[in-house]
């Protein structure tokens, strides 16, 4: 980190931000930067804030506050306000007025948590009225597992803006985030006389109208693949490739009546999942189609376990695998989604949760004894969490393998830090998991 700070302050005279989940790489690198760094972050939970905290105030500095706590994400607007409001009541104790913090009231993925999208925008113009701080988001992650991303990018800009945004990370060369920033910015009066808007785009051609069938939504059924037998519209198998969760368990329902619990998993339930995650894989479907779709096959299993009870037999698990994401890290939208795979594959999942300790993960495999575990980290900064927990694993020589995930991994990554499989995507962990459990 200090060899980042004084090689770039030595090249750029711009301000840097400093990002590190330690809190002695922070002190280190604000100890020796040249003037007002932006510090990120500090976030609600007490230890991380009585450790941030006093080094924002000694070196000085800009802190970034993530509106979240001990429990999370809160999932409400006024919930986040709160986190918000005990973050600048506790920088305050310390000397940090207002001026120096930026909120984040942290922006969710709206194919997963779709509810939950816009009270990201809500909380956001709650706290510049209730706690008057400047705000931030991560705008980008709003459009995760969606196609066309910078459609869905740009009009929660243009939202967010319009809530009190003051500061955003966003690709600064991306054409259409551009055009919404400066549109809005002619919009709400910050470019007078629309100076700055003519200047940029009355030296580009007028735009011409678009035929309506280059943009006209493609048909919703996708090619039938090669060699798959035509199903009915209320087969089971039609259903999960559809995500029609409302009729999986009656049709599973109607197969008991003539199939055993293993003949409907083998011929209906897993290659209409091989069949999702291929498309997923290739493009063809997206994350919330994922998702519908393993919500399809576990409401068929509702009724595959219910029959299992009322027959008084046993279903088999394929193998106990045990998830986390690590320490320091609160987001687990990667992991739920491998579980709900993993799950429908027929393993047997230990969810640990999110911001995981190394010692509850050591503690929980020498417990369950899974032959599988299941790291994610979604921040570059946890990645060290990540290597120690590995670390501790290894140490207490336990014997199963361990796979880890995350949006900056690499398999060159994941073998050096001691992992034994990379899962690029919940598809991919089910690969492994064959692997290690055999098919």
């Amino acid at each position: 980190m200090l060899a980042a700070v004084r090689a770039l302050q030595r090249t750029f005279p711009v301000p840097l931000q400093i990002d590190s989940s330690e809190p002695a790489v922070l002190e280190r690198a604000l100890r020796y930067y040249n003037g007002k760094a932006l510090v990120n972050s500090v976030n609600g939970k007490k230890q991380v804030m009585d450790a941030v905290f006093p080094l924002v105030k000694r070196y000085g500095g800009v802190v970034v506050a993530l509106a979240l706590d001990e429990d999370g994400i809160p999932p409400t607007a006024e919930g986040r306000l709160a986190v918000a409001r005990k973050i600048v009541e506790r920088a305050e104790a310390f000397g940090i007025g207002r001026k120096d913090i930026i909120v984040d009231t942290l922006t969710l993925t709206v194919s997963s948590q779709q509810k939950e999208a816009l009270e990201t925008v809500r909380a956001l113009g709650l706290v510049r009225k209730e706690l008057g701080v400047r705000t931030i988001l991560g705008v980008s992650n709003i459009s995760f597992g969606l196609p066309q991303r910078e459609l869905v990018n740009t009009m929660f800009l243009g939202a967010a803006l319009h809530a009190g945004l003051d500061a955003c990370i966003i690709n600064p060369l991306s054409l259409q985030m551009m055009a919404a920033y400066r549109s809005y910015r002619a919009l709400a009066g910050w470019d007078e006389n629309c100076l700055e808007y003519i200047d940029v785009y009355s030296k580009l051609p007028a735009a011409t109208g678009t035929p309506a069938a280059a943009v006209a939504p493609q048909a919703a059924a996708l090619p039938q693949a090669a060699g798959t037998p035509a199903a009915a519209p209320d087969d089971l198998r039609t259903l999960i490739e559809g995500g029609l969760r409302d009729r999986s368990r009656s049709a599973a329902e109607r197969l008991l009546e003539t199939m055993t619990p293993v003949e409907i998993i083998d011929g209906y339930i897993v290659p209409a999942l091989d069949t999702v995650g291929r498309d997923f894989e290739a493009g063809r479907k997206f994350l919330p189609q994922l998702l519908l779709s393993a919500d399809t096959v576990s409401k068929a299993f509702d009724a595959i376990r219910e029959h299992l009870e009322r027959t008084g037999t046993r279903s088999e698990p394929k193998g106990k695998i045990l998830i986390a994401t690590v320490s320091g890290d609160i987001h687990d939208i990667g992991k739920n989604i491998v579980k709900a795979m993993l799950e429908n594959y027929g393993y047997t999942v230990l969810d640990l949760g999110k911001d995981v300790p190394v010692e509850t993960v050591v503690e929980a495999v020498r417990r369950e004894r899974p032959a599988l575990v299941g790291l994610s980290a979604l921040m570059t900064t946890t990645v060290s969490s990540m290597e120690r927990t590995i670390s501790r694993l290894r140490e207490e020589k336990l014997p199963v393998c361990i796979m880890v995930g995350g949006a900056f991994l690499t398999g060159d990554y994941a073998a050096s830090i001691g992992a034994d499989y990379y899962g690029k995507d919940a598809m991919a962990s089910v690969g492994i998991a064959r692997k290690v459990f055999g098919k």
